[in-house]
């Protein structure tokens, strides 16, 4: 792991925290569970990765953004981006519904971002693990069908849960916005993938793959360390 993601990472983590913390004192009961799950989920990668440092190569595509650092960070950076706007700390601001009707323009954004990238590496990696010999195209437009399917699905349980969380209601204007905003983050994550090669590349296999092509050298990827370490 590259130092800057270290501390962008544990950068994250105090953040959430900081969230947590608020929220239990000041926090709607929703509030107090959207930052504890979120605490609890920026640990998740560093627990997969110890309880099972090798996973074998059947299920290799499925865990894999598990193992990815870039994923992680990028997951981080939206985990306390979203837990801050729920519940702005110690002031007790729920920028979604209170103070900026917007908030969930950069939420979704980066939801969509960090979903996308994820999706991406494990079609990614299906195909080059289990020899499928899909295009790039293919992958990628199987990562987004699946992003904008998990966006509409995810709007229309917001619709069946207003009953009992009167404060999910949004126009259909606004669910519209939701779910362009996340295909936004999917052409910012295109982006980083071609231009970056950022969490990862389409070319070179991710360190760690248990696809059948050969791996890169290590000079190949000055900058990518030992998955894990």
């Amino acid at each position: 792991m590259r130092t800057w993601e270290r501390w962008v990472i544990l950068l994250a983590r105090g953040i959430v925290f900081i969230g947590l913390i608020s929220a239990l004192q000041y926090g709607k009961s929703d509030q107090i569970a959207a930052a504890a799950a979120g605490f609890v989920a920026l640990f998740v990668p560093d627990i997969v990765r110890r309880i099972y440092p090798n996973p074998s190569r059947r299920i290799w595509p499925w865990v894999s953004p598990f193992y990815n650092d870039g994923v992680y960070t990028l997951f981080s950076i939206f985990m306390a981006a979203h837990i801050t706007f729920l519940n702005v700390p110690f002031v007790h601001l729920d920028l979604y519904n209170q103070v900026w009707g917007g908030a969930d323009i950069p939420s979704h954004y980066l939801s969509g971002l960090v979903t996308w990238v994820i999706f991406n590496e494990v079609v990614l990696e299906s195909s080059r693990t289990y020899n499928l010999n899909w295009s790039q195209r293919r992958i990628i437009g199987i990562s987004l069908f699946a992003l904008v399917l998990v966006g509409v699905v995810w709007e229309f349980f917001e619709v069946v849960m207003q009953p009992s969380m009167p404060w999910l209601y949004e126009s259909l204007r606004n669910k519209t916005q939701d779910v362009v905003m996340e295909v936004l983050g999917f052409l910012t994550g295109i982006l980083l993938v071609y231009r970056l090669e950022y969490p990862y590349s389409m070319v070179k296999p991710f360190p760690g793959s248990r696809g059948a092509g050969k791996e890169p050298s290590v000079s190949a990827l000055p900058d990518i360390k030992k998955v894990g370490r």
